[in-house]
């Protein structure tokens, strides 16, 4: 007697074995169904009742409901243990997105969550050198005054830099792949030495002067105008890029960026 071949699971069927997010299973769909599309700030918990972390959006549904999808093989190990320690989202709402901004600040100095890097205190201020070389332009930050140097700068300065600086090269150099650009700079923050390759250094020093001066409109024109990078990874990457400099300009009064 012949033994009977095992049923072959259906595409339909095999839908009912995905598994769900962490997130989803501990708090439930209809929580994040419910979060409010308005700009505001959000605390995570952990099942001690710690807060971890706490950011801002324009969209709070949308931004915490992006914890969703955090996988080991799109995001940072540091993101996957803060996910997995979740047990509590909390929100405070506010009216702008620039109030929100403002909120982050305040709150970040006063709690400083063990799970965000940035804003969580003043710091020293810097001083920003920039000095032309033959096919590049020379960036270094100091804690004190150098002739020449722009500052003084506040103590997160250096994590807007790197933002700025990335995408400043990137409007220079458009074609350029992730690799293309110098390693140390694809850190979060700006390295205290870095050489940039760069055709026409002068134009770059007038650039980066005019955004720490709070004009970004042009520079964010300019990335908004690019072509969509080739690979799904840069263009998630650049995408972060752009929204973190969209933040600088709600920080407060036209022309300010710094906190």
């Amino acid at each position: 007697m012949s033994e009977e071949a095992a049923p072959t699971a259906s595409p339909r069927q095999l839908k009912l074995f995905q598994l769900e997010s962490p997130l989803t299973l501990r708090l439930g769909s209809e929580f994040f169904r419910t979060l409010p599309q308005s700009p505001g700030i959000y605390f995570f918990y952990d099942g001690e009742g710690q807060l971890l972390y706490m950011g801002q959006s324009s969209d709070l549904r949308a931004r915490i409901g992006s914890y969703r999808h955090v996988t080991p093989e799109k995001h940072p190990k540091r993101t996957l243990r803060l996910v997995s320690r979740i047990a509590l989202i909390d929100v405070q709402t506010c009216n702008t997105a620039g109030e929100a901004v403002e909120l982050e600040r305040i709150l970040l100095l006063a709690h400083r969550p063990p799970f965000n890097r940035a804003g969580v205190w003043q710091g020293d201020p810097w001083w920003l050198s920039m000095n032309v070389e033959i096919g590049g332009l020379m960036l270094r930050l100091q804690r004190e005054a150098s002739p020449g140097g722009l500052g003084p700068l506040p103590g997160v300065s250096r994590h807007i830099l790197g933002t700025l600086v990335r995408n400043l090269l990137r409007v220079a150099n458009p074609t350029w792949k992730l690799s293309d650009f110098p390693c140390g700079l694809m850190a979060y923050a700006l390295p205290l030495e870095c050489r940039l390759p760069v055709s026409s250094p002068s134009d770059l020093v007038q650039t980066l002067t005019g955004a720490l001066a709070g004009d970004l409109e042009g520079l964010l024109a300019e990335l908004r105008a690019l072509p969509p990078p080739v690979t799904l990874t840069e263009q998630e990457f650049w995408q972060e890029e752009l929204e973190r400099l969209e933040k600088l300009t709600t920080r407060g009064p036209p022309g300010q960026i710094w906190p």
